[in-house]
């Protein structure tokens, strides 16, 4: 983990990674505004957009979601999932499972972002490049060892077991240095970010030519649009 966030930190400041941080507060907090347990059964059109606007995989793409959703049983499925009385892995598996029109990796990033930003100090992000199940890829495994499997009957079970390893990377951390620049996991998130950012870096330079590898984002631009943070409005 050091050694990435030492890399990390070549292709970005520390100021440019703390702004990414008041990114993902304020992301949260347009979550939580639109998506209060007595607001959601009452949920637009136009406001469901706003939060998908800031997921990766679904900005743009609101009218696909509902062709395959009706909003009536969409509000339903957010509403269990968010403040539902089941254990969390249940809710989340319904959520995944009921929820059509996108391949699973990005139903799964759409629940992990709602719950993590609706309620970022209980819950945490499962997207495609934290941790691909299919493969067992992305930035989780280059960080954990490799005996602490990620494992679970159900897709609800594996999102536990991600946070199990999630919250092991975060408690160390912030005890390290290395998530600090954000509060709680959004700190984690960050950094995350940037492993995968350094990662993809290093593929790239390796099989790329020099003249592809230049239009290539650079690190803050990256790890702003994999957190759905990039050209955040006020």
């Amino acid at each position: 983990a050091m050694e990435f966030m030492k890399e990390a930190t070549k292709l970005a400041t520390s100021s440019e990674l703390e702004t990414i941080g008041e990114k993902l507060l304020a992301k949260s907090e347009l979550f939580q505004q639109h998506l209060l347990p007595e607001h959601i059964d009452k949920l637009g059109e136009d406001e469901l957009k706003a939060v998908l606007r800031y997921i990766f995989g679904l900005k743009r793409k609101t009218k696909k979601l509902l062709l395959a959703n009706p909003m009536e049983q969409l509000r339903e499925r957010i509403q269990n999932l968010l403040y539902g009385d089941a254990p969390l892995a249940q809710r989340f598996t319904g959520f995944v499972e009921q929820t059509g029109g996108f391949d699973r990796p990005i139903v799964i990033s759409f629940a992990s972002e709602l719950l993590h930003f609706t309620h970022p100090d209980r819950y945490w992000l499962w997207s495609p490049w934290i941790w691909e199940e299919s493969k067992d890829g992305g930035a989780l495994p280059l960080v954990i060892q490799a005996k602490a499997q990620i494992s679970g009957g159900t897709v609800g079970e594996k999102y536990e077991s991600v946070g199990k390893a999630l919250q092991v990377v975060n408690a160390l951390g912030h005890h390290r240095g290395f998530s600090d620049s954000g509060r709680g996991m959004f700190g984690t998130d960050i950094f995350m970010a940037c492993v995968y950012a350094v990662y993809m870096y290093t593929v790239f330079k390796m099989k790329l030519s020099q003249e592809f590898n230049r239009i290539l984002p650079e690190l803050p631009e990256m790890t702003q649009r994999v957190l759905g943070v990039y050209q955040l409005e006020a």
